[in-house]
């Protein structure tokens, strides 16, 4: 189906759904589904309540910028120098447009408009270009924004980038760090999360700044040994901040690959706001870490 039929499809789904349920009942019922209470959205504390407050009612252009999978590479070239890109192989608005032979032999294509929506391919000859077309022109006919609701995503124009695959060598994944960077004033914070064999037996790890390990599980246990500390942690902190420093919150994404760093995406609404926590007073703990703009 050609990618213009798809989207006329798609346009007419998701008005229905944008006409039926508000952006503010649609996450109120999905939150409640997720953890099983309500959300206090006229008097935010916690984390998942902050993160979604700011998502109803926060309405900073640079949001949608910094979302933006291909735009973000300029934010993040002005900010801290484009060394830190991935370097890139091409821009598509259709999936038709991209020639897989004129490709490496790896590579990753990710959609600038959603979450998740990458394919990663470390050898082009076990791909099915068949199969990786017809899912690349599925996320170009959907507004990520109508599903999710998360409202920096909306007016983003679907397209695909091509980046070259990191490759760290031994057939490993690149190393990635997630940082959660908290503003409240002028106090700032920073979380790093850690993910371990996300493809098996996926575990996870929160560190503070100096590298200590915190005493909390969200969404998925904790791992059973400590994560070494990264040899750049200090340059990667100082990367996030510079990043982050307009913010109440983002998680910006950094790779550590054959001793080099590069940007992965920032994220403003990470989990959809929706991450449970173990012990589950930690939601508010980083809650309290984080200020809500006023006016």
């Amino acid at each position: 189906m050609r990618l213009e039929t798809l989207r006329l499809i798609r346009r007419t789904r998701e008005g229905l759904k944008l006409l039926w349920e508000s952006d503010e009942k649609r996450v109120r019922r999905k939150y409640v589904g997720e953890l099983g209470r309500e959300p206090n959205l006229d008097s935010p504390a916690t984390y998942t309540e902050k993160v979604l407050w700011l998502n109803l009612h926060h309405r900073d252009p640079r949001l949608v910028t910094c979302a933006d999978k291909y735009a973000v590479r300029q934010w993040v070239a002005d900010r801290v120098g484009e060394d830190l890109l991935v370097p890139l192989l091409g821009v598509y608005d259709d999936a038709d447009d991209i020639d897989p032979a004129a490709l490496p032999d790896a590579f990753v294509i990710k959609a600038t408009h959603g979450s998740g929506w990458n394919l990663i391919v470390p050898d082009k000859r076990a791909l099915d270009w068949g199969d990786a077309k017809r899912s690349l022109q599925n996320w170009l006919s959907r507004n990520y924004y109508a599903h999710k609701r998360e409202w920096q995503y909306r007016d983003i124009p679907p397209r695909l980038i091509v980046e070259e695959f990191l490759d760290p060598g031994g057939g490993a994944i690149p190393s990635q760090f997630q940082f959660f960077c908290f503003r409240r004033g002028e106090d700032r914070t920073i979380l790093v999360q850690v993910d371990f064999d996300e493809q098996a037996d996926h575990r996870r790890d929160y560190y503070d700044e100096a590298w200590n390990r915190m005493p909390f599980a969200s969404r998925v246990p904790n791992a059973e040994r400590e994560a070494p500390r990264p040899e750049r942690l200090e340059e990667m902190l100082s990367i996030a901040r510079r990043l982050s420093e307009d913010f109440p919150f983002v998680r910006v994404d950094l790779y550590e690959v054959r001793d080099r760093i590069y940007f992965g995406e920032m994220t403003f609404t990470s989990g959809g706001g929706m991450s449970s926590f173990d012990p589950p007073e930690w939601d508010r703990k980083l809650g309290d870490l984080m200020g809500l703009p006023v006016g």
